[in-house]
C-alpha cells in the first residue's frame, strides 16, 4: 500500500501553563487510505500523550472533530491525508483550532458561545396545536413541498465550521450566526410551528442583515449546506412582516422597484431610497465620477422593452419561492 511520510505541523496551547500559542513539528509514516483524525490519533499514542483534541462518532456525524487543515476547516474523521496532500502539493499539513471560538486545549474549542446563541434564537420546535396532535395517538404530517422548503437545513450537525469562518460573527458580537440563522429559518416554514413567519423577528434581533453573502459557509460546509440561503431567505420574510427600517431591507426594496419600473437598477436613485439624503450624500464623490465617465444613468429611466413580461417573471418567481 502506497504510503508517504508526512509532518503534522499542530498548534499547541494549554491555558494552564502556556503564555501564547505555538506550533510542534510531528513526522508521521501515513498510508492511503488514512484520515486526519486517524493521524492525530497515532501521533497522541505514539508521540505525544497530552495531545488534545475533540472526536467521537468518526462517521461524519456529531461534527466534534472538526479543525483546521491548512486554513480550511475540515471535519478529521472525514478528510483525508493524502487528498489534502494533493490539493496543496505538500508534504506537510498544519492542523489548527477553529477560530471565532476560544481555545480550550491544543485543537478543542469551547462550543458556548455559538450554542448559547442558538439556545437565546429558540432553535427548536415550539408545536402548533392547530397542526401538531396533542397525544401520540396521531401523527404530525408535513407534505412532501413542504418539507422541501427546510429539508437541508435539516442536515446541520453543529460542528460549528460555518461559524468558525465567518466574518460577521467575528466583527459584531450580537450577530446571530450562519448555522444559527439558517436553523431559525428551518423553523420559520416548518408548518408544524407555531411561531412560524414570526420567527423572522428573531433574525432581524440578532443582525442578520450584517451578513455580507461571502459565502464562507456554504464552502467549509461539509455537509455541503448553504446556510447564507438560510439567512437570505429568512430576510425576505422579515421584509413581508413589514421589518424595513434598516438599510439592508431599504436597498432590497430599491432594487426590487427599480425592476418593476423600468426593468433597470436605477443607480442614481439607489443611495437615495437605501439610506436617504446620507445616502446621497456618502455617495456624491462616487456620483460625480460616474457621471463625468458617462457611466451614471438618468434617475428618469425608460422602461426596456418587453419590460411587462419581465415584471410578470420577477412575480412568478415571488410566488415560487414563497
Amino acid at each position: 500500500m502506497e504510503s508517504r511520510k508526512v509532518t503534522f505541523r499542530i498548534r499547541r496551547f494549554n491555558p494552564k501553563k502556556d503564555e501564547k500559542p505555538y506550533y510542534q513539528d510531528f513526522e508521521l509514516e501515513v498510508s492511503r487510505g488514512m484520515t486526519i483524525l486517524e493521524a492525530l490519533q497515532q501521533i497522541k499514542d505514539t508521540q505525544e500523550p497530552t495531545l488534545s483534541f475533540r472526536a467521537y462518532c468518526r462517521s461524519a456525524i456529531c461534527g466534534s472533530c472538526a479543525v483546521k487543515v491548512n486554513g480550511f476547516p475540515k471535519l478529521a474523521c472525514k478528510t483525508q491525508v493524502f487528498n489534502e496532500l494533493d490539493k496543496f502539493r505538500t508534504n506537510t499539513l498544519t492542523i489548527e483550532p477553529l477560530d471565532n471560538m476560544e481555545v480550550v486545549r491544543d485543537l478543542i474549542v469551547d462550543w458556548d458561545k455559538p450554542i448559547d446563541k442558538l439556545k437565546k434564537m429558540r432553535t427548536y420546535l415550539i408545536p402548533n396545536p392547530e397542526v401538531v396532535p396533542s397525544t401520540l395517538d396521531e401523527e404530525s404530517r408535513v407534505y412532501p413541498e413542504e418539507l422541501k422548503k427546510f429539508d437541508t437545513f435539516t442536515d446541520c450537525i453543529l460542528c460549528t465550521s460555518c461559524f468558525s469562518s465567518c466574518t460577521a460573527s467575528q466583527l459584531d458580537e450580537n450577530y446571530g450566526g450562519p448555522f444559527q440563522l439558517s436553523r431559525v429559518y428551518r423553523f420559520a416554514v416548518d408548518p408544524r410551528d407555531a411561531l412560524g413567519k414570526e420567527r423572522s423577528k428573531v433574525g432581524y434581533a440578532f443582525d442578520m442583515w450584517n451578513c455580507v453573502r461571502c459565502n464562507k459557509c456554504a464552502d467549509v460546509c461539509p455537509k455541503h449546506i448553504s446556510p447564507v440561503d438560510g439567512i437570505m431567505k429568512l430576510r425576505g420574510l422579515s421584509i413581508e412582516a413589514g421589518l424595513r427600517n434598516n438599510p439592508g431591507a431599504r436597498h432590497v426594496m430599491a432594487f426590487y422597484k427599480s425592476l418593476l419600473d423600468s426593468g433597470m437598477l436605477n443607480e442614481v436613485l439607489l443611495p437615495l431610497r437605501t439610506k436617504g439624503i446620507k445616502g446621497i450624500l456618502e455617495n456624491l464623490p462616487v456620483g460625480i465620477k460616474m457621471i463625468l465617465k458617462g457611466k451614471a444613468h438618468s434617475p428618469i429611466q425608460k422602461p426596456i422593452s418587453e419590460h411587462e413580461k419581465l415584471v410578470k417573471l420577477v412575480k412568478l418567481a415571488m410566488e415560487l419561492e414563497v
